[in-house]
């Protein structure tokens, strides 16, 4: 008996035409109907044996996140990778937001901003795990990028993932050490966390605008603009701890992008 043939969802998409009027959804079913297809481009392998001289057309993929073909086997890959990196102690779950206002700053500079809000986040929750109030110790901190919120409007923000403890020294050995708030809603005081989060973000982009990596729209008063961000309160989120480290693989599944 011959076995049934499922169609693909690339199949479907190229059969039932659809239009769908968000446009960032929209982007990504054209990026499925053209994956691996010479829509995308090709690179072309020839074999040396000049007996064979067999070539192939190699079809680039889409590399999107939702795609079947390539995007969803990454995810897989990396939630695995991930895996073999988690240890058998409590996760908490932290997200470092930035005020609307800079929005235009950062689509004009992407790189530089994303990289200041990722070195922010890191180097806030590194400054009160080093506190011997807390926890005197180095954390182990995952971030992940999102630029987009659940309204898909632009919205960058990094989730990070930071173990419940961390390694100190002590007698010259590396020692384990649990954070004292760990029945608490997070480690540290999130009020706290959020002022010196502000403080560093915005220190990194004061010297970032002064040596011209970043550059400002044209319309826009530097010191005006930073007076604004000083009397923002910056959204700094935190969750109870995870209940182990499969929970904290799945959840990072559902937010990792490419």
């Amino acid at each position: 008996m011959a076995t049934k043939e499922v169609a693909t969802v690339q199949q479907i998409l190229n059969l039932h035409q659809y239009k769908h009027t968000n446009l960032h959804v929209e982007s990504v079913i054209t990026q499925l109907k053209s994956c691996r297809t010479a829509k995308l481009g090709y690179h072309i392998y020839q074999c040396a044996d000049e007996a064979c001289a067999t070539i192939k057309y190699q079809y680039h993929s889409c590399r999107n996140r939702h795609c079947p073909q390539c995007g969803a086997l990454q995810k897989e890959q990396w939630i695995e990778d991930r895996k073999r990196e988690l240890l058998p102690i409590n996760y908490y779950h932290v997200v470092f937001t930035v005020p609307h206002e800079l929005n235009s700053i950062i689509l004009g500079n992407r790189k530089s901003l994303f990289n200041i809000l990722f070195d922010a986040s890191a180097k806030t929750l590194q400054c009160f795990a080093s506190d011997k109030k807390y926890m005197q110790a180095q954390l182990g901190i995952l971030s992940v990028l999102h630029t987009w919120g659940q309204q898909l409007s632009f919205h960058p923000h990094v989730h990070c993932i930071v173990s419940g403890g961390g390694i100190a020294m002590d007698n010259k050995q590396l020692v384990w050490k649990n954070g004292t708030r760990n029945k608490d809603n997070f480690l540290f005081p999130i009020k706290a966390m959020s002022i010196v989060y502000r403080s560093k973000f915005l220190e990194a982009l004061k010297t970032s605008i002064k040596s011209s990596i970043i550059k400002l729209p044209n319309d826009c008063n530097q010191n005006e603009l930073f007076k604004l961000l000083y009397q923002k309160e910056w959204i700094v989120y935190a969750k109870k701890p995870f209940g182990g480290p499969e929970q904290v693989i799945e959840y990072l599944g559902t937010i990792h992008t490419k």
